[in-house]
């Protein structure tokens, strides 16, 4: 297993990878939301967005299932607040 910031790092490729895909324009729109309204950097808006990938990757393994894309969204929705803060 890797060291912690080695996963978060592949983490957040794989959001800067669906940045470019036409499937997944709402994680575009989220990034453009903490960096804009928001006021966070890019770098820690992509760091706040990996867990959320991570969610749904660990979702979708445990569950033998496809990525949930609506669970997916209403946890891009509720960044910037940590998970203990979110309704």
């Amino acid at each position: 297993m890797g060291r912690p910031g080695e996963n978060i790092g592949t983490l957040v490729r794989a959001v800067r990878e669906q940045l470019e895909s036409p499937d997944t324009a709402y994680v575009k729109n989220c990034l453009e939301r903490l960096t804009g309204r928001e006021k966070l950097g890019a770098l820690e808006a992509l760091e706040l967005m990996a867990p959320a990938l991570a969610n749904s990757i660990n979702a979708m393994v445990v569950g033998g299932r496809s990525l949930d894309s609506r669970t997916y969204k209403a946890l891009l929705k509720d960044l910037p607040a940590l998970p203990d803060e979110a309704p």
